[in-house]
């Protein structure tokens, strides 16, 4: 039944192939907008740690000899210039991230944009200010973002301790403090909900484009013998190939344009491009995820359309939808306003509140749509002026749904 189903999608005609890439367009573009959350979740992650280590906190009682450190700004145009000033106190102290040693007295390490407006700049107006050797660029390890200005200068333990607000720093490394995990759930949980859920509300509506022609297939289906189960299987497998073309094709679009959306500074300053990086499980569940929740969102569109083999030809009016739709719209927005009022303490609490809330409101707008379609197009009709209006609202309220949904007789 499956190798059946893939022979149809394909062999349909022009109407399954627009539908097909109707589908595999909003997931591509779904899938896509998905990484790319997530990718910056992770590098936001990444830009905070790294952000952290430039400040790292004095660790008493270790076992290497401190390393005198303060933290300090210039300026320069407008553009802020990041000084650290460094002291060994000992052969054990540890080495400042992004340079392959600490720099001693009348030595410095700069980061490569700082190295850039250095050398275009004239000596007396910038370069005076940080006399002695260059010891050469500080790695993207070190570095916030490609566009940091830093300088990393050595001197004695006398110079740098006579500075303000040393630090006695047995450490570097491990001084991150990335974001907690509690709010990387939330993050993605939202994220999750807000993106994936339009998504396959895209595939639901795509999936009942020529509905009417689909339904005469299945039912000439149905008189040689196909059962409705079957009917389902073909509309899943034809929703799950282009669901599975419209992910390879978002993946592609991720990886292709990563430098790009590396640039965007989200957090106010660019990323790396290696920070927008990917687990293995965000790519698993991306990648088998989105396929399977186009299957079961096809599944759902054509609920109504396995009709029995004459049901095509005997159709009666739908019932007008009712207000108890709204149900999870109020619901949601409940669960919302008491986020607001009420934030629980832990944030496996704020997650679950929030992203239970937010999927209520995306369902109730999808239950409710129908009756609140329903009834402001009765509204219209009240007010209308001119025939065609007249016309157009006493249609649109008498059928609110999508064409798809209409119900059978049979």
């Amino acid at each position: 039944m499956i190798a059946l189903a893939l022979r149809l999608a394909v062999a349909g005609g022009r109407e399954a192939l627009v539908r097909l890439a109707a589908v595999a367009a909003a997931v591509a573009i779904g899938t896509g907008l998905l990484l790319t959350t997530v990718a910056g979740v992770h590098a936001t992650n990444a830009q905070l740690g790294r952000y952290a280590a430039m400040y790292p906190q004095e660790t008493p009682g270790g076992a290497a000899d401190p390393l005198l450190w303060s933290t300090r700004f210039d300026y320069f145009h407008g553009a802020q210039i990041q000084r650290v000033d460094v002291a060994a106190t000992g052969p054990s102290a540890p080495t400042p991230v992004g340079v392959p040693r600490v720099p001693g007295p009348g030595e410095w390490y700069a980061s490569p944009a700082l190295r850039k407006l250095l050398a275009t700049t004239p000596a007396d107006q910038l370069g005076d200010r940080y006399p002695g050797r260059d010891l050469g660029a500080v790695g993207p390890a070190g570095l916030t973002s490609p566009e940091s200005l830093l300088i990393l200068v050595g001197g004695t333990p006398e110079q740098v301790g006579a500075l303000d607000r040393v630090r006695k720093v047995t450490r570097v490394a491990g001084n991150e403090a990335p974001l907690p995990e509690t709010a990387i759930d939330l993050i993605l949980g939202v994220v999750v909900g807000g993106l994936l859920f339009p998504v396959l509300i895209f595939i639901g509506t795509a999936t009942r484009l020529g509905a009417a022609r689909r339904e005469q297939r299945f039912a000439s289906m149905r008189l040689v013998g196909a059962t409705p189960r079957q009917i389902s299987v073909v509309a899943a497998v034809e929703a799950a190939l282009a669901a599975t073309v419209g992910a390879a094709v978002g993946f592609a679009l991720f990886l292709a344009f990563r430098g790009q959306l590396a640039e965007i500074p989200f957090t106010g300053m660019p990323y790396f491009p290696g920070d927008l990086a990917l687990g293995v499980p965000d790519v698993l569940v991306v990648a088998l995820g989105v396929p399977a929740g186009a299957a079961v969102a096809a599944r759902v569109a054509l609920r109504r359309v396995r009709i029995s083999p004459l049901g095509v030809t005997r159709r009666v009016t739908p019932r007008p939808p009712r207000a108890y739709r709204l149900i999870p719209l109020v619901l949601g927005l409940a669960g919302l306003g008491l986020g607001l009022l009420y934030r629980p303490v832990t944030g496996d609490g704020q997650t679950a509140l929030f992203l239970s809330a937010l999927l209520l409101v995306m369902t109730g707008l999808v239950t409710g749509g129908p009756w609140l379609t329903m009834v402001g197009a009765r509204a219209m009709a009240a007010r209308a002026g001119r025939p065609a209006t007249l016309i157009a609202a006493r249609r649109l309220a008498d059928t609110p749904r999508p064409p798809a949904s209409g119900r059978s007789a049979a």
